[in-house]
């Protein structure tokens, strides 16, 4: 799967953005919450490995746009016959899910309190 990540592009084109404290100041003021200097940096210049959708969602409120703005996602053909696992790749074995689902019936029900 093709990521392309654009924020610092996007920022400097259609904001005129050119350093993350600016930034910082400008999500505070419109929304009232504080990312970090360093997470935002890491947005900033490089494509996160991950981001969480709160924190998308503060980033494109406070510059009113559409995450597809600066992120964009392209399928690729993918080989079903190589079967890859996605997860944490240092998950000690001890927490590790168990195999099976839990039975709803294993847990007490909130009219039984």
């Amino acid at each position: 799967m093709a990521i392309q990540w654009s924020l610092k592009i996007y920022l400097a084109k259609n904001h005129q953005i050119y350093s993350v404290t600016e930034l910082q100041k400008i999500i505070v003021k419109k929304t009232g919450v504080v990312i970090s200097v360093a997470n935002l940096c890491k947005y900033v210049n490089s494509r996160p490995k991950m981001i969480r959708l709160e924190t998308a969602l503060v980033i494109c409120s406070a510059l009113e746009c559409d995450l597809s703005h600066f992120l964009s996602i392209t399928p690729t053909k993918m080989n079903p016959e190589k079967k890859q696992k996605l997860s944490f790749k240092n998950t000690p074995k001890n927490k590790i899910a168990v195999s099976a689902f839990p039975s709803p019936s294993d847990y007490k029900s909130t009219t039984d309190l």
